[in-house]
């Protein structure tokens, strides 16, 4: 499986957002869960400091009361997680990931949720969890492969790995396609297990990267048998030929299903 460990390494939607980069009914998407990517699926990232005494329990407290709140509004939510970066960062403590099934469910979730709570649930976290409007990062996912990933209920957990490429001199979207058409056939030969990706793509302007590639491992495990079949391969000497990255590994807990 494809590993990049230049750095190991999402947690915040409604919980204390008010707007997005963008207007919401504007903003990006991005996956981060073991389903197959439908094609109107949208995720939102967003970046969250946490209160420096905050404790576990407490910070549980708060996803159960998020939730609740969830639930009274009835919004058309896939799911969420909470991503904890596995690397040094002041731009975050963590990420809070929004899982929709279209880009309708999320203008519908994110004009309600501004309207009727964003206020008084800003009140209730009293500077517990906080965030910046500019902070959150909408992706898309366009293609991937997920066919030996199970489902992560609630409470569950697994490791993504992001990867934020610049093509190099001489690669281009041919290159790309080719790579990936060679990646799937040898996952499929393997048979992977407990591995998946996703391609993402930001719904807002990123030029810093050529392509975002999203890799999901279910445990510490899987990602460490993945790491020991790519590295050495071909298809790890083309990818290096392709890109350059940066990488970001991350835990992530499901907090909504």
């Amino acid at each position: 499986m494809k590993m990049v460990f230049a750095v190991v390494a999402s947690f915040a939607l409604l919980v204390g957002c008010g707007q997005s980069q963008e207007p919401a009914s504007e903003a990006p998407a991005a996956p981060a869960e073991a389903s197959a990517p439908a094609n109107d699926v949208i995720v939102d990232y967003i970046w969250n400091d946490v209160g420096e005494d905050v404790t576990e329990e407490q910070f549980a407290d708060i996803v159960a009361r998020w939730n609740a709140r969830i639930d009274a509004g009835g919004y058309d939510m896939m799911g969420a997680n909470v991503l904890t970066p596995h690397f040094e960062t002041e731009d975050f403590d963590v990420i809070w990931v929004l899982l929709w099934p279209s880009s309708q469910a999320r203008e519908a979730g994110w004009a309600h949720w501004n309207a009727n709570q964003e206020e008084a649930w800003a009140a209730e976290l009293d500077g517990a969890l906080s965030y910046k409007a500019e902070n959150v990062f909408t992706f898309k996912p366009v293609g991937g492969w997920d066919k030996n990933l199970e489902p992560v209920p609630a409470g569950g957990s697994f490791m993504p790995n992001f990867s934020f490429c610049k093509m190099n001199e001489g690669a281009d979207q041919a290159t790309f396609a080719t790579f990936r058409a060679e990646y799937d056939a040898w996952l499929e030969e393997g048979d992977a297990a407990d591995y998946g990706y996703y391609i993402m793509e930001p719904q807002f302007e990123q030029d810093d990267a050529d392509f975002v590639w999203l890799d999901l491992f279910s445990d510490e495990a899987a990602m460490t048998a993945g790491a020991e079949s790519w590295t050495g391969s071909e298809l790890e000497a083309e990818w290096n030929a392709m890109g350059t990255c940066e990488t970001y590994a991350f835990a992530a807990t499901a907090i909504r299903r």
